[in-house]
């Protein structure tokens, strides 16, 4: 019960030994902070007075000193734009270089998502060639894909350049035949029969 109690704010403290000290006939005398507190000491919120500084606890020096090899780093941040439009080249290059990309959560030999799985699933069947990028790996690339394709859910297949669907998507075409037909060798952008 103390676990519970000191995890909660000063307000529930105040509740609870008002609480506590009505049940036991005890008129409460004081509040949580300064005074006397009607809580017993176990439940009484820890104060901290001169605490060391978080640079000191974490064992770093503040001596000028002190070599620069242990001297704490600022983390060389790019601008959210230029980062967006590497990762949205990244998957322009795996969309454009693999005639057949997917991706999924997991691999293909271990999906992580029953959609990925269902997707997996149909490829091996249609006995496709593809290439697949496990965005679980890869939060940018999760929410890149996402933003190049304009469609909110993973996974997502591209054939020849171009966004195929997702799962439902790639469920319909194989069941009435489309996807079979679009995953043929020699059909589609790069090789269309004249």
């Amino acid at each position: 019960m103390s676990r519970l109690i000191a995890t909660r704010g000063i307000r529930s403290l105040t509740r609870c030994s008002e609480a506590l000290a009505s049940s036991r006939g005890v008129a409460v005398g004081g509040t949580a902070r300064g005074g006397s507190s009607p809580l017993p000491s176990a439940l009484q919120p820890p104060r901290y007075h001169n605490r060391p500084s978080n640079h000191a606890r974490r064992g770093l020096s503040s001596d000028p000193s002190s070599h620069d090899d242990f001297s704490p780093r600022k983390k060389v941040v790019t601008s959210v734009n230029d980062s967006e439009s590497e990762i949205r080249d990244l998957i322009d290059s795996h969309v454009k270089s693999n005639r057949v990309m997917l991706y999924m959560k997991g691999s293909p030999s271990q999906p992580m998502c029953g959609f990925s799985a269902t997707v997996v699933a149909i490829l091996k069947k249609s006995g496709a060639d593809f290439s697949s990028v496990n965005v679980l790996d890869y939060p940018e690339v999760r929410e890149g894909v996402k933003k190049y394709s304009q469609w909110p859910t993973i996974p997502q297949l591209y054939v020849d350049g171009e966004f195929v669907g997702g799962c439902d998507i790639v469920r319909d075409m194989d069941e009435s035949g489309e996807l079979l037909d679009l995953l043929k060798p020699g059909t589609g952008k790069e090789g269309e029969k004249e």
